[in-house]
Protein backbone atom coordinates (compact mmCIF):
# COMPACT_ATOMS: atom_id res chain seq x y z
CA UNK A 1 0.00 0.00 0.00
CA UNK A 2 1.07 3.39 -0.87
CA UNK A 3 -0.24 5.24 1.57
CA UNK A 4 1.54 8.72 2.35
CA UNK A 5 2.49 9.29 5.81
CA UNK A 6 3.46 13.06 7.14
CA UNK A 7 3.25 11.66 10.87
CA UNK A 8 2.89 7.94 11.59
CA UNK A 9 2.01 6.79 14.88
CA UNK A 10 2.45 3.19 15.72
CA UNK A 11 -0.08 1.17 17.62
CA UNK A 12 0.89 2.48 21.30
CA UNK A 13 -0.46 -0.83 23.17
CA UNK A 14 0.35 -1.29 26.76
CA UNK A 15 2.30 -4.15 28.17
CA UNK A 16 -0.38 -6.64 28.52
CA UNK A 17 -0.19 -9.34 31.33
CA UNK A 18 -2.74 -11.17 28.35
CA UNK A 19 0.28 -12.00 26.06
CA UNK A 20 3.07 -11.75 28.30
CA UNK A 21 5.55 -8.61 28.16
CA UNK A 22 9.38 -8.11 27.71
CA UNK A 23 11.08 -11.22 29.85
CA UNK A 24 7.94 -12.37 31.57
CA UNK A 25 8.21 -15.97 31.47
CA UNK A 26 4.20 -16.69 30.77
CA UNK A 27 1.10 -14.62 31.24
CA UNK A 28 -2.53 -14.79 31.03
CA UNK A 29 -4.92 -16.51 28.15
CA UNK A 30 -8.71 -15.51 28.56
CA UNK A 31 -9.32 -18.67 27.44
CA UNK A 32 -8.13 -19.97 30.75
CA UNK A 33 -9.01 -17.35 33.03
CA UNK A 34 -8.44 -18.11 36.63
CA UNK A 35 -11.61 -16.33 37.71
CA UNK A 36 -13.94 -14.39 35.99
CA UNK A 37 -15.65 -13.22 33.79
CA UNK A 38 -14.45 -10.15 33.21
CA UNK A 39 -17.19 -7.01 33.11
CA UNK A 40 -16.66 -3.71 31.01
CA UNK A 41 -19.35 -1.55 30.78
CA UNK A 42 -19.31 0.89 28.04
CA UNK A 43 -21.32 4.12 27.40
CA UNK A 44 -20.76 4.93 23.12
CA UNK A 45 -21.62 8.97 22.94
CA UNK A 46 -23.67 8.01 20.14
CA UNK A 47 -24.12 7.09 16.71
CA UNK A 48 -23.86 10.09 14.50
CA UNK A 49 -21.50 9.18 11.66
CA UNK A 50 -19.94 6.11 9.72
CA UNK A 51 -16.92 6.72 12.30
CA UNK A 52 -19.10 6.01 15.07
CA UNK A 53 -20.51 3.48 13.77
CA UNK A 54 -17.30 1.87 12.91
CA UNK A 55 -16.00 2.71 16.40
CA UNK A 56 -18.97 0.78 18.51
CA UNK A 57 -18.85 -2.29 15.98
CA UNK A 58 -14.69 -2.76 17.14
CA UNK A 59 -15.52 -2.36 20.29
CA UNK A 60 -17.95 -4.86 20.53
CA UNK A 61 -16.20 -7.56 18.12
CA UNK A 62 -12.92 -7.18 20.13
CA UNK A 63 -14.87 -7.88 23.49
CA UNK A 64 -16.32 -10.89 22.04
CA UNK A 65 -12.87 -11.94 20.88
CA UNK A 66 -11.68 -11.56 24.41
CA UNK A 67 -14.33 -13.08 26.06
CA UNK A 68 -15.12 -10.09 27.61
CA UNK A 69 -18.43 -9.49 28.78
CA UNK A 70 -20.02 -6.00 27.31
CA UNK A 71 -22.68 -3.98 28.67
CA UNK A 72 -22.70 -1.35 26.57
CA UNK A 73 -25.07 2.02 26.02
CA UNK A 74 -25.51 4.76 23.58
CA UNK A 75 -26.09 8.01 24.91
CA UNK A 76 -27.44 9.41 21.92
CA UNK A 77 -25.61 12.50 22.64
CA UNK A 78 -27.12 13.08 26.31
CA UNK A 79 -24.44 13.62 28.54
CA UNK A 80 -27.38 13.52 31.13
CA UNK A 81 -28.03 9.60 29.69
CA UNK A 82 -24.26 9.26 29.59
CA UNK A 83 -24.00 9.91 33.51
CA UNK A 84 -27.17 7.31 34.03
CA UNK A 85 -25.21 4.86 31.96
CA UNK A 86 -22.30 4.99 34.07
CA UNK A 87 -23.81 5.04 37.36
CA UNK A 88 -25.76 2.16 35.83
CA UNK A 89 -22.30 0.21 35.68
CA UNK A 90 -21.35 1.07 39.26
CA UNK A 91 -23.89 -0.27 40.53
CA UNK A 92 -23.83 -3.64 38.71
CA UNK A 93 -20.07 -3.23 40.16
CA UNK A 94 -18.30 -3.96 36.88
CA UNK A 95 -14.75 -4.80 36.56
CA UNK A 96 -14.14 -1.64 34.26
CA UNK A 97 -16.01 1.55 33.11
CA UNK A 98 -14.66 2.77 29.67
CA UNK A 99 -16.61 5.54 28.10
CA UNK A 100 -16.26 7.83 25.12
CA UNK A 101 -17.62 11.71 26.36
CA UNK A 102 -20.30 13.46 24.96
CA UNK A 103 -18.17 16.99 26.07
CA UNK A 104 -15.08 17.79 27.89
CA UNK A 105 -16.58 18.99 31.01
CA UNK A 106 -19.18 17.77 33.87
CA UNK A 107 -17.34 14.58 34.83
CA UNK A 108 -15.70 14.70 38.16
CA UNK A 109 -19.00 13.74 40.42
CA UNK A 110 -19.71 10.53 38.58
CA UNK A 111 -15.90 9.20 38.18
CA UNK A 112 -15.66 10.30 41.82
CA UNK A 113 -18.26 7.80 42.31
CA UNK A 114 -16.65 5.09 40.28
CA UNK A 115 -13.37 5.40 41.95
CA UNK A 116 -14.77 5.54 45.67
CA UNK A 117 -16.92 2.25 44.28
CA UNK A 118 -13.41 0.82 42.89
CA UNK A 119 -13.74 0.53 39.47
CA UNK A 120 -11.26 2.18 37.16
CA UNK A 121 -12.68 4.23 34.21
CA UNK A 122 -10.80 4.60 30.71
CA UNK A 123 -11.79 7.53 28.40
CA UNK A 124 -11.99 6.02 25.06
CA UNK A 125 -11.53 8.20 21.60
CA UNK A 126 -12.31 11.74 23.39
CA UNK A 127 -10.97 13.33 26.50
CA UNK A 128 -12.51 15.32 29.51
CA UNK A 129 -11.45 18.48 31.08
CA UNK A 130 -10.67 17.98 34.32
CA UNK A 131 -8.36 18.73 37.52
CA UNK A 132 -7.83 15.44 38.79
CA UNK A 133 -6.23 13.10 36.28
CA UNK A 134 -6.83 10.41 39.06
CA UNK A 135 -10.15 10.06 38.26
CA UNK A 136 -9.35 7.81 34.80
CA UNK A 137 -6.52 5.40 34.75
CA UNK A 138 -6.35 5.87 30.86
CA UNK A 139 -7.45 7.06 27.69
CA UNK A 140 -7.14 5.30 24.33
CA UNK A 141 -7.11 7.44 20.86
CA UNK A 142 -5.84 10.47 18.40
CA UNK A 143 -4.01 13.16 19.12
CA UNK A 144 -6.57 16.03 17.91
CA UNK A 145 -4.76 18.41 17.72
CA UNK A 146 -2.18 16.82 15.50
CA UNK A 147 -4.69 15.98 13.27
CA UNK A 148 -5.78 19.71 12.65
CA UNK A 149 -2.03 20.81 12.77
CA UNK A 150 -1.54 17.64 9.67
CA UNK A 151 -4.81 19.54 7.68
CA UNK A 152 -3.37 22.87 7.88
CA UNK A 153 -0.29 21.53 6.61
CA UNK A 154 -1.56 19.31 4.02
CA UNK A 155 -3.63 22.88 3.12
CA UNK A 156 -1.04 25.10 2.99
CA UNK A 157 1.91 23.15 0.74
CA UNK A 158 -1.04 22.78 -1.65
CA UNK A 159 -0.84 26.61 -1.94
CA UNK A 160 2.94 26.55 -1.83
CA UNK A 161 3.20 28.56 -5.57
CA UNK A 162 -0.04 30.77 -4.48
CA UNK A 163 1.01 34.08 -4.17
CA UNK A 164 -1.98 35.61 -2.28
CA UNK A 165 -4.06 34.35 0.68
CA UNK A 166 -5.94 31.22 1.34
CA UNK A 167 -9.23 31.98 2.28
CA UNK A 168 -10.59 28.62 4.57
CA UNK A 169 -13.88 28.33 6.15
CA UNK A 170 -14.15 25.67 9.19
CA UNK A 171 -17.01 23.34 9.42
CA UNK A 172 -16.76 22.28 13.35
CA UNK A 173 -18.04 19.01 15.23
CA UNK A 174 -19.92 19.13 18.35
CA UNK A 175 -19.80 22.44 20.63
CA UNK A 176 -17.72 21.65 23.73
CA UNK A 177 -16.34 18.01 22.38
CA UNK A 178 -12.60 17.67 23.27
CA UNK A 179 -12.09 16.67 18.76
CA UNK A 180 -13.80 20.27 17.84
CA UNK A 181 -11.43 21.82 20.14
CA UNK A 182 -8.55 20.49 19.63
CA UNK A 183 -8.59 19.76 15.97
CA UNK A 184 -9.57 23.78 15.88
CA UNK A 185 -6.66 24.73 17.83
CA UNK A 186 -4.23 22.64 15.26
CA UNK A 187 -5.48 23.91 12.71
CA UNK A 188 -5.50 27.38 13.11
CA UNK A 189 -1.86 27.00 15.16
CA UNK A 190 0.09 26.09 11.79
CA UNK A 191 -1.86 28.11 9.85
CA UNK A 192 -1.03 30.73 12.07
CA UNK A 193 2.64 30.20 11.58
CA UNK A 194 3.20 31.63 7.95
CA UNK A 195 -0.31 33.14 7.40
CA UNK A 196 -0.92 32.02 3.75
CA UNK A 197 -4.14 30.26 5.71
CA UNK A 198 -6.51 32.73 6.78
CA UNK A 199 -9.69 31.22 8.75
CA UNK A 200 -12.31 33.60 7.61
CA UNK A 201 -15.39 31.76 9.31
CA UNK A 202 -16.45 28.91 10.73
CA UNK A 203 -20.08 27.02 11.67
CA UNK A 204 -21.03 24.02 13.50
CA UNK A 205 -21.63 20.82 11.57
CA UNK A 206 -22.16 18.16 14.33
CA UNK A 207 -20.55 15.47 12.56
CA UNK A 208 -23.39 14.71 10.26
CA UNK A 209 -23.66 14.79 6.02
CA UNK A 210 -26.50 16.77 6.50
CA UNK A 211 -25.32 18.96 9.34
CA UNK A 212 -22.37 20.12 7.00
CA UNK A 213 -24.52 20.37 4.13
CA UNK A 214 -26.47 22.77 6.14
CA UNK A 215 -22.85 24.66 7.37
CA UNK A 216 -21.77 25.01 4.63
CA UNK A 217 -24.77 27.08 2.81
CA UNK A 218 -24.38 29.06 5.75
CA UNK A 219 -21.00 29.75 5.20
CA UNK A 220 -21.04 30.20 0.90
CA UNK A 221 -23.67 33.24 2.21
CA UNK A 222 -21.61 35.10 4.61
CA UNK A 223 -18.21 34.34 3.18
CA UNK A 224 -17.36 35.76 -0.48
CA UNK A 225 -14.67 34.13 -1.92
CA UNK A 226 -13.85 30.81 0.05
CA UNK A 227 -10.50 28.56 -1.56
CA UNK A 228 -10.53 25.64 0.93
CA UNK A 229 -12.81 23.90 3.61
CA UNK A 230 -11.25 22.45 6.48
CA UNK A 231 -14.03 19.79 7.56
CA UNK A 232 -13.50 18.06 11.16
CA UNK A 233 -14.75 14.66 9.71
CA UNK A 234 -15.68 12.71 6.48
CA UNK A 235 -18.92 13.16 6.90
CA UNK A 236 -19.30 17.29 7.11
CA UNK A 237 -17.06 17.06 4.58
CA UNK A 238 -19.54 15.24 2.58
CA UNK A 239 -21.95 18.02 3.36
CA UNK A 240 -19.95 20.34 2.27
CA UNK A 241 -19.51 18.39 -1.45
CA UNK A 242 -23.34 18.88 -1.86
CA UNK A 243 -23.46 22.50 -1.17
CA UNK A 244 -20.91 23.16 -3.58
CA UNK A 245 -22.76 21.33 -5.99
CA UNK A 246 -26.16 23.20 -5.18
CA UNK A 247 -23.98 26.16 -5.60
CA UNK A 248 -22.45 25.47 -9.24
CA UNK A 249 -18.40 24.84 -7.93
CA UNK A 250 -17.11 22.06 -8.17
CA UNK A 251 -15.27 20.64 -4.73
CA UNK A 252 -12.07 19.66 -4.53
CA UNK A 253 -11.22 21.83 -7.53
CA UNK A 254 -12.84 25.36 -7.14
CA UNK A 255 -12.86 25.09 -3.33
CA UNK A 256 -10.55 22.12 -2.19
CA UNK A 257 -11.27 20.13 0.84
CA UNK A 258 -9.56 18.33 3.47
CA UNK A 259 -10.96 16.34 6.21
CA UNK A 260 -10.40 13.98 8.88
CA UNK A 261 -11.31 10.67 9.46
CA UNK A 262 -10.87 7.93 6.68
CA UNK A 263 -13.67 6.40 6.14
CA UNK A 264 -14.52 4.60 3.27
CA UNK A 265 -17.11 7.00 2.24
CA UNK A 266 -14.39 10.03 2.66
CA UNK A 267 -11.75 8.11 1.07
CA UNK A 268 -13.81 6.95 -2.06
CA UNK A 269 -14.77 10.74 -2.75
CA UNK A 270 -11.03 11.71 -2.25
CA UNK A 271 -9.72 9.24 -5.22
CA UNK A 272 -13.18 10.97 -7.06
CA UNK A 273 -11.18 14.06 -6.97
CA UNK A 274 -14.45 15.80 -4.80
CA UNK A 275 -11.96 16.03 -1.79
CA UNK A 276 -8.45 16.98 -1.33
CA UNK A 277 -6.74 15.24 1.64
CA UNK A 278 -7.68 13.23 4.57
CA UNK A 279 -6.21 12.67 7.65
CA UNK A 280 -6.95 9.35 9.31
CA UNK A 281 -8.57 9.25 12.56
CA UNK A 282 -8.91 5.13 13.15
CA UNK A 283 -12.07 4.19 14.76
CA UNK A 284 -10.95 0.36 15.28
CA UNK A 285 -9.69 0.50 18.83
CA UNK A 286 -11.58 -2.23 20.37
CA UNK A 287 -8.32 -4.33 20.51
CA UNK A 288 -6.26 -1.84 22.55
CA UNK A 289 -9.09 -1.31 24.78
CA UNK A 290 -9.66 -4.51 25.58
CA UNK A 291 -5.69 -5.06 26.37
CA UNK A 292 -6.42 -2.38 29.06
CA UNK A 293 -9.19 -3.87 30.54
CA UNK A 294 -7.36 -7.29 31.16
CA UNK A 295 -4.16 -5.34 32.80
CA UNK A 296 -6.62 -3.77 34.94
CA UNK A 297 -8.51 -7.11 35.73
CA UNK A 298 -6.07 -8.98 36.66
CA UNK A 299 -3.67 -5.83 38.24
CA UNK A 300 -1.18 -4.73 35.86
CA UNK A 301 0.20 -1.28 35.18
CA UNK A 302 -1.09 1.04 32.47
CA UNK A 303 -0.10 3.63 29.90
CA UNK A 304 -2.04 6.81 30.96
CA UNK A 305 -2.24 7.74 27.22
CA UNK A 306 -2.58 5.04 24.29
CA UNK A 307 -2.75 6.38 21.11
CA UNK A 308 -4.44 5.25 17.87
CA UNK A 309 -2.78 5.11 14.15
CA UNK A 310 -2.45 7.74 12.38
CA UNK A 311 -1.68 8.84 8.53
CA UNK A 312 -2.68 11.37 5.34
CA UNK A 313 -3.69 10.25 2.56
CA UNK A 314 -3.80 11.36 -1.20
CA UNK A 315 -6.14 10.37 -4.16
CA UNK A 316 -3.30 7.60 -4.86
CA UNK A 317 -2.83 6.09 -1.67
CA UNK A 318 -6.62 6.39 -0.65
CA UNK A 319 -6.98 4.36 -3.96
CA UNK A 320 -4.53 1.64 -2.36
CA UNK A 321 -6.01 1.74 1.23
CA UNK A 322 -10.31 1.45 -0.27
CA UNK A 323 -9.99 -2.52 -1.05
CA UNK A 324 -8.85 -3.19 2.24
CA UNK A 325 -11.03 -0.85 4.08
CA UNK A 326 -13.32 -2.14 6.83
CA UNK A 327 -15.34 1.25 7.71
Amino acid sequence: MRRRSFLSLGTAGVCSVLAGCGDEPEGFNLRDVPSGPIVLGFSQVGSESGWREANTASIKKAAERNRITLKFDNAEGDQKKQIAAIQSYIAAKVNVIAFSPVVETGWDGVLRQARDAGIPVVLTDRLIETTDDSLYVSSIGAEFASEGNLAALYLENDYEDYSGHVNVVELLGTPGSSPTKLRTEGFRETASRHGKLRVMDSETGNWTVAGGETAMKKLLRRVKDIDAVFAQNDDMGLGAVKALQAAGKKPGTDVRIVTVDATRAGLTALVEGKLNYVVECSPEIGEQLMTVVVDLFFGGQVQKRVESQKAVFDSDSAADALPDRTY
